[in-house]
């Protein structure tokens, strides 16, 4: 928990500064969430838990659950070997468990949610603690977190203890190597390495999630990366990324400079690369490096001043400002900006023929594409998708998409520029991609996604696709789920689908914080299932499924009433210090945005009622927020 309270005070300084502010109903909250790590790793090694001065077996029991850390990589003295960390985890035991641990020597890291209760006597000087686990993942070897491997992924074990010469150890244990979720968020750092995206002209860096431990010094933690990175990327990501060349092979420790600037040295193979393919692997290298330091390659020790990184930034589709343009559909069922414009509104959300009977739509940043889910008809439950037609200043600024049948389970439309410019839809069922006309008079056109091997995937209600347009977030069936997002002769479908486990009631709502961080929302948790404070709809978690926390952190019982229907997020720039939590979302029929400790009715500028409404009566709650895409 101790994260936990870092990032609360952090949360709670960012909100009363901002309340001393008098800030006006239309400027986003600056809420640092959990997007941010709040304890970026240092210079040098940092020492894991040990067992001295443990103040009972429970807290002897939760530092052994976290000195683990490290137990999933190769050591860089033992590279045979894991010995280092069980090494360490044996100083926790007496003479005698140590000798019997571990029963074999190549054991897994296994990452598990653990609940301890109170320590019982078993005899002088000896007690015992009952521990619940859940596993959550599995470490491998460089740094990924996968499904555990395990025959019950629910199971109890008791520790037990006694004082030796003054001092607690444990005198049972678990015969698995055990990394509890607060060690893993107390001593690894979330670290996304990036791969070169494939079968595109013009290639963007695609992050993959790893964890880098703590315990190791700077240029250890280069040598890490550079492992990863000649390792390959995921195998979820093998379709649309590609592999760092066989010729990149690492000779001698990287350097660390005062300056932070980090110094690779290659084998002589890399040298007969090409200087563009050399420039390229510096920013794919600085991209992959805590806090994106300055990235030089050299080779057999000697410099080569060609292959300098800079420019990184524009390898990343995530980098730019973070555009915070908000839009509902107000009142009268008519898409507007939160806060109007003094010239109004964006021309294809002006006032007209298609701006009614709005359910919901979006708008590219550049507002020159746009799309309208509307009712069929005004007290009619099905809907319909309509696409903006190109340099229309007139009506008919939309057509119908014809292709995709009226129905009352029409999600949000998403415009995306990546890997092709598409509007995505899903229709309950499936997921639909639309080219818009080029031409007024053209029609558009629409093509089911299929899934992996060309199967139909089913049950899509909701979805969010990265930055990078090769990741996608699904809802489907009610349970969240992340896969790719291919391309082949300009025709879009998914790899597999990937299971991101949350602990809501079910899953509705889903959008990308960051590259690696996702919002979901939904029906609220069963109380207390991971938080004492009780239900919570809407939460962070990690694209592993690690790092769940619900939102907002400061006061997570504010959703608990809720049901999330639907979501809108914005994804912050990786290279900027302040991560910021960007969320908005509908809930129980009312427009909402996610603050530090509330989550407050979005209050727009200039609404009005419906012509001939009551003067009294108040304007209906907007409804589908959604930021510009």
């Amino acid at each position: 928990m101790t994260r936990l309270r870092r990032l609360t005070a952090a949360l709670l300084a960012s909100t009363l500064l901002l309340a001393g502010c008098g800030l006006p109903d239309r400027t986003d909250p600056k809420y640092v969430g959990p997007a941010a790590d709040p304890k970026p790793a240092q210079d040098r090694a940092q020492d894991p838990p040990r067992p001295d001065g443990a103040s009972s077996l429970l807290d002897l029991v939760s530092r052994y659950l976290m000195t683990s850390v490290g137990g999933n990589i190769t050591s860089t003295d033992d590279p045979s070997a894991v010995s280092e960390t069980q090494t360490r985890m044996k100083t926790f035991m007496t003479e005698q468990a140590a000798a019997q641990w571990p029963p074999r020597p190549q054991m897994p890291l296994i990452v598990v949610q653990v609940a301890l209760t109170k320590a019982d006597d078993v005899g002088t000087n000896k007690s015992r603690v009952t521990a619940n686990f859940v596993a959550v993942g599995q470490f491998d070897r460089v740094g990924r977190l996968g499904p555990p491997q395990l025959d019950k992924p629910v199971w109890s074990e008791d520790f037990e203890g006694e004082e030796v010469d003054g001092q607690l150890r444990l005198t049972k244990v678990p015969s698995h190597m055990l990394l509890s979720v607060a060690g893993l968020k107390e001593w690894y750092q979330p670290q996304p390495i990036y791969f070169w995206e494939s079968g595109v002209d013009t290639p963007k860096l695609v992050p993959d999630l790893r964890y880098m431990p703590r315990v190791l010094p700077a240029s250890k933690r280069v040598s890490e990366v550079m492992t990863w990175l000649t390792t390959g990327p995921s195998p979820w990501l093998n379709e649309v990324v590609a592999s760092v060349s066989p010729d990149i092979q690492t000779k001698d420790d990287p350097t660390v400079g005062p300056d932070k600037r980090v110094t690779v040295n290659l084998s002589s193979k890399a040298a007969g690369k090409s200087p563009e393919d050399l420039r390229k692997l510096s920013r794919q290298i600085r991209w992959s490096l805590d806090g994106h330091p300055p990235v030089e390659l050299s080779f057999e020790n000697a410099k080569d001043t060609t292959n300098a990184s800079d420019g990184y930034e524009n390898d990343n589709a995530a980098v730019g400002e973070v555009d915070q343009e908000k839009f509902v559909v107000d009142s009268n069922a008519e898409v507007r900006p939160v806060d109007m414009p003094a010239d109004g509104p964006p021309e294809l959300f002006a006032p007209g023929p298609f701006n009614t009977g709005v359910v919901s739509a979006t708008i590219n940043r550049l507002h020159t594409k746009a799309a309208l889910v509307r009712k069929v008809a005004p007290n009619s439950t099905g809907r319909q998708l309509y696409v903006s037609v190109p340099g229309a200043t007139a009506d008919p600024k939309y057509v119908v998409v014809s292709d995709i049948p009226a129905t009352a389970t029409l999600s949000r439309p998403t415009w995306i520029d990546r890997p092709a410019q598409r509007f995505l839809i899903a229709d309950g069922t499936r997921l639909w991609a639309v080219t818009p006309p080029a031409k007024a008079g053209e029609a558009a056109k629409a093509e089911v996604v299929p899934g992996a091997n060309d199967q139909a995937i089913t049950n899509v209600t909701a979805f969010s696709v990265a930055p990078d347009g090769r990741r996608i977030a699904l809802i489907v069936g009610n349970k969240a789920m992340i896969a790719v997002l291919r391309i082949e002769n300009g025709r879009l479908s998914l790899g597999e689908q990937h299971l991101v486990s949350t602990s809501l009631g079910d899953n509705q709502a889903i959008g990308w914080i960051t590259e690696t961080t996702l919002a979901i929302g939904g029906r609220p948790n069963p109380a207390n299932s991971l938080f004492s404070e009780g239900s919570y709809s809407l939460i962070s978690t990690s694209i592993d499924g690690t790092g769940e926390m619900p939102l907002p952190l400061l006061k997570p019982t504010v959703t608990g009433a809720y049901t999330v229907s639907q979501l809108s997020a914005r994804t912050n720039d990786p290279t900027d210090s302040l991560q910021q939590v960007l969320v908005l979302f509908e809930a129980n029929q009312v427009a909402r945005v996610v603050f530090a400790d509330d989550t407050p009715d979005i209050k727009m500028t200039n609404d009005s009622p419906k012509p001939g409404a009551s003067a009294t009566q108040a304007p209906k709650p907007p409804l589908s927020p959604f930021y510009a895409d």
